[in-house]
């Protein structure tokens, strides 16, 4: 496989051609996949890496000149070989930067929800279950994160010159200056627009959202992405523990408090699902949210097996 044509497909101006042919090549066999991985992480100043891996300058520089050498013979170099050679004289000089001015950092949050302040000024509130990590000191054109897991609200400093990045699966998201959230879930990965516009990158589609707009991704699927229309404000509970109902039914009124506090909710009644619900819960306790909706409906709860049923 010709190291400038990895190199087109990692910085995304390869063809579909391209993309095929360097896509089976990674799955042909495992030593592909390495160097494939070796080779982003050096070209990714976003990503970074926790230590500095091994490499082999010799055999780079060897596989280099052997390139070198065979292109020469036919025509001049193209860009794409210039970049290719530019990652093994960056290789070592990159890291050693990185180790400088800032290692990889990683929030992990468990039972509480996080707020945090990253390098640029934004802001990021991570929801419980959540792990994103991002580089201590941003290097480069983009600031990049990369949500792992759960879920969390960003609200990033606009800065036009460096548009702040988040990877999460086979799914990418670029913004300037906006408020949005993004959940990720085993495959799935879900973004809510606050504020501003984000585009959406996944495979070889593109969309942009505007405010109140959604869209939910599957790693497994080619489908067509699909932009809906945001039903409530409640994905954002946990920024402030604040629980908004307006009209809202009580079958999406247990879903959100069961996910919030980590219980199991079920409402045996089918007609008693679709009452809708109005009321604003700030900073209170499962308890006491509970203790309303009841009172307004004249309803009971019995727990069976760590399930709550309620009647």
């Amino acid at each position: 496989m010709k190291r400038e044509l990895i190199v087109k497909y990692i910085v995304g101006e390869a063809d579909q051609r391209e993309r095929s042919e360097v896509e089976r090549w990674i799955t042909e066999d495992r030593n592909n996949r390495v160097e494939f991985e070796k080779m982003k992480k050096i070209w990714d100043i976003g990503e970074g890496a926790e230590q500095v891996p091994d490499v082999d300058i010799d055999n780079a520089w060897s596989n280099f000149v052997r390139m070198r050498d065979g292109r020469t013979k036919h025509i001049r170099w193209n860009r794409w070989a210039v970049a290719a050679a530019m990652l093994v004289f960056c290789a070592l000089g990159f890291w050693v930067m990185q180790a400088s001015l800032g290692d990889q950092q990683t929030l992990k949050t468990e039972m509480q929800v996080q707020h945090a302040v990253l390098p640029d000024g934004s802001t990021v509130h991570l929801n419980t279950h959540a792990e994103m990590s991002y580089e201590k000191g941003w290097l480069g054109k983009y600031r990049h994160v990369q949500l792992r897991k759960g879920e969390g609200f960003f609200d990033v400093k606009k800065d036009p010159e460096h548009p702040f990045v988040i990877q999460t699966g086979r799914s990418k998201i670029t913004v300037l200056g906006t408020s949005f959230h993004v959940r990720r879930e085993g495959v799935f990965t879900e973004v809510i627009v606050a504020s501003g516009s984000v585009k959406v990158t996944h495979d070889e589609q593109e969309i942009v959202l505007k405010p109140n707009q959604m869209v939910l991704l599957s790693d497994t699927s080619t489908k067509e992405m699909r932009v809906d229309t945001v039903p409530d404000q409640l994905y954002r509970y946990y920024v402030r523990q604040e629980f908004i109902f307006e009209n809202t039914d009580l079958k999406r009124v247990f879903e959100v408090l069961g996910k919030a506090y980590g219980q199991k909710f079920v409402i045996d009644d089918p007609q008693t699902r679709k009452l809708p619900y109005t009321a604003t819960f700030e900073q209170q306790s499962l308890q006491e949210i509970l203790e309303a909706i009841f009172k307004t409906f004249d309803l009971k709860m019995v727990k069976k097996d760590n399930i709550y049923h309620i009647n």
